[in-house]
């Protein structure tokens, strides 16, 4: 009779036993994948600790009852099959992908279901395992069946996490493959050495690789602290998502909190994060989250109230801080800012929930414990990656329009030049227009595709339709802030130009004043503007007197026109101190020689008004809305008779 070694087993059961213990050591984020790995361990440890029995029963079957032999053998067949078909739950939940989820579960089922029907019915059937007349343990005909549904099992598994192998580092990548190929030649081992049952050795060895590359709970921990990261934070959203319930989260953040990184330095916040952790994950335990250096979030119960929150949220910075920097312990107090947010709208993802947080510090100091909606919050992010979408869409398919609206010369008395205005068409959101895409682009890093498309577009059309005999001198094309700040722009725009054909001195950049061109921007706007000001090219200053430094642009930029902003005008139509602003700003432009253009005309009275007072060029409703190019040039052929009209 063939004596089966049990030393393998003992090795298994006494290896999962110390990687259960490391398991509830740690602090454990819940997670379905989570308590799928626990399940993992525990079957391979009593598939381990059973098959020792089974040794014995097996080798000395006349010692015990039969129902007894054949119980021990049942039990540690299911077991060491349901391995395959625990690591393909464990798969499906670690790749995520939606579309699949449901079908696994009913395969999964289905196999457990078949192996369960087979080996524990085996006593009666014959069909899996038996002991003969002479009580010799015999392998039946279906035994084959439990190797294929196990290897259809793992060959799933293996297809799945192949199919989305680039989520993983290659570490967990390894630790699969190890998972695959130690039981595959295990099984062939066995096959040559029926004596050494090495197969739940192998899976206790694997375990271990797998609970170091997927399991390990520093992954969910801020530094040193048991306090949840941002990464636990976005999965726990994602969960409450899936189970549609509402919740409130309390955001904390560190008030003054520039100041105090400057004060710190970098070791002092990281060390001043911590221990801010540690208190509020001492106070609301698996509640607790950290969000970013300045940043934690608490979720609570919609049952409890936000004054409540508050309250127990500032105890955790009544006491100072003590701060290791160097060789000193230096005390710090620390004032939260408190901000509550009740998510009603349970389709808001993790990561969408961080962008939120990201963007509510603007609420703090209106909001201290007020309860904001985050469906309504959520909203405007939505909002924008739905424009960013578009924009990525319309570069890909050529889906921008360059407007065109004319500007009447008052010396002439014609409309001797026109701006350059970008639409977004799309075919299913409709326009879009560019007070909301182009801030997105601008944050996004597309404008310079944008620019590039709108300068190339003008271009085209100044060649192909002759402007300068249509009368019109120059086209106005704005630039952003973001594209004076390359370098090689001005290489760009005359080599485009010259493939083009153009003279230099049909186009017209308006550069727009910002908060953000200060320092370096104004002097990468200088060098642009006077490379291109050798070629014949004319600057505007865009936008003047709309709320940032004008004036200050005004002396340090060479721009040759100046285009007060229409909010000006319309408001000096409205008040005489404004209207005293107005005619002083015109009076001022004239005297440091630079011409002016003033948009947002829509009524005869207010043409007439900057007409007395000097300006050179009026833009507005009154001539014409921006018109695609072709309504543009039979804009031009009717021109002298719209002007009569007038």
């Amino acid at each position: 009779m063939l004596q089966f070694r049990p030393e393998y087993c003992i090795a298994a059961s006494a290896a999962m036993l110390i990687l259960l213990i490391m398991f509830f050591m740690k602090r454990n984020y819940g997670m379905r994948s989570n308590r799928i790995f626990f399940l993992m361990l525990i079957d391979c440890f009593l598939a381990a600790m059973i098959n020792i029995s089974t040794f014995y029963v097996i080798s000395f079957p006349e010692r015990y009852p039969l129902w007894f032999c054949y119980a021990c053998n049942e039990v540690y067949l299911f077991l060491y099959n349901a391995m395959a078909v625990l690591l393909l739950l464990y798969i499906d939940s670690k790749t995520r992908i939606a579309s699949i989820k449901k079908l696994m579960r009913g395969i999964c089922m289905a196999i457990a279901l078949f192996d369960a029907l087979i080996i524990f019915t085996t006593h009666w059937t014959k069909l899996v395992v038996f002991y003969d007349e002479n009580l010799v343990y015999t392998h039946g005909p279906m035994m084959r069946s439990l190797y294929v549904t196990a290897f259809m099992s793992v060959a799933i598994a293996t297809a799945i996490f192949n199919a989305k192998h680039k989520m993983f580092n290659l570490y967990q990548v390894l630790s699969i493959d190890l998972f695959v190929v130690g039981v595959f030649a295990s099984v062939i081992f066995q096959l040559g050495h029926r004596e050494y049952v090495i197969s739940n050795f192998v899976c206790a060895m694997v375990l271990f690789f797998i609970y170091t590359a997927f399991e390990n709970q520093a992954y969910y921990l801020h530094g040193d602290t048991l306090c949840y990261n941002r990464r636990a934070f976005i999965k726990t959203v994602d969960l409450l998502r899936f189970k549609k319930e509402e919740y409130m989260l309390a955001i904390i953040r560190v008030a003054d909190f520039e100041n105090i990184r400057h004060s710190l330095g970098k070791m002092g916040v990281d060390d001043l994060s911590e221990r801010i952790a540690e208190r509020v994950c001492r106070k609301f335990g698996k509640s607790a989250y950290y969000i970013d250096l300045d940043c934690f979030a608490v979720s609570r119960s919609v049952s409890v109230g936000a004054g409540v929150s508050k309250k127990e949220i500032e105890s955790c910075f009544e006491e100072q801080y003590l701060l290791q920097l160097g060789d000193d312990e230096v005390p710090i107090r620390i004032e939260p800012d408190l901000c509550f947010v009740r998510v009603n709208d349970t389709d808001i993802s993790g990561s969408e929930m961080v962008e939120l947080i990201q963007k509510l510090p603007e609420h703090y100091s209106e909001y201290s414990s007020a309860v904001l909606y985050a469906d309504e919050l959520i909203k405007p992010i939505r909002r924008e990656k739905e424009v960013l979408r578009l924009i990525d869409k319309a570069i890909r398919n050529r889906g921008f329009v360059v407007y065109y609206q004319p500007i009447l010369d008052v010396e002439v008395g014609s409309f001797t030049c026109a701006e350059a205005l970008i639409r977004l068409k799309d075919e299913e959101a409709g326009l879009v227009g560019p007070e909301e895409f182009i801030p997105v682009a601008e944050k996004n890093g597309r404008i310079h595709e944008i620019g590039d498309y709108v300068f190339r577009d003008v271009c085209r059309f100044i060649r192909e339709n002759e402007i300068l005999s249509r009368g019109v001198n120059y086209i106005e094309i704005n630039l952003s802030p973001e594209q004076c700040n390359r370098v090689e722009l001005a290489n760009q725009l005359i080599t485009v130009a010259m493939e083009y054909g153009i003279d230099f001195r049909q186009i017209n950049l308006e550069i727009t004043e910002t908060a953000e061109m200060r320092g370096q921007g104004v002097r990468n706007m200088n060098r642009l503007i006077n490379n291109l000001h050798d070629r014949g090219v004319t600057f505007s200053l865009d936008d003047f007197g709309s709320g940032f430094a004008a004036i200050d642009y005004l002396i340090k930029l060479p721009v040759d026109i100046v285009k007060i902003d229409k909010g000006i005008l319309w408001q000096a139509m409205n008040d005489e101190p404004s209207m005293k602003i107005l005619k002083n700003t015109i009076r001022m432009i004239k005297e440091v020689g630079k011409k002016i253009v003033v948009e947002g005309i829509e009524t005869r009275e207010m043409a007439d008004l900057l007409i007395r007072n000097g300006c050179d060029y009026l833009q507005g409703y009154l001539y014409s809305r921006p018109v695609p190019e072709e309504e543009y040039l039979e804009f031009l052929s009717r021109s002298e008779e719209y002007l009569e009209a007038l």
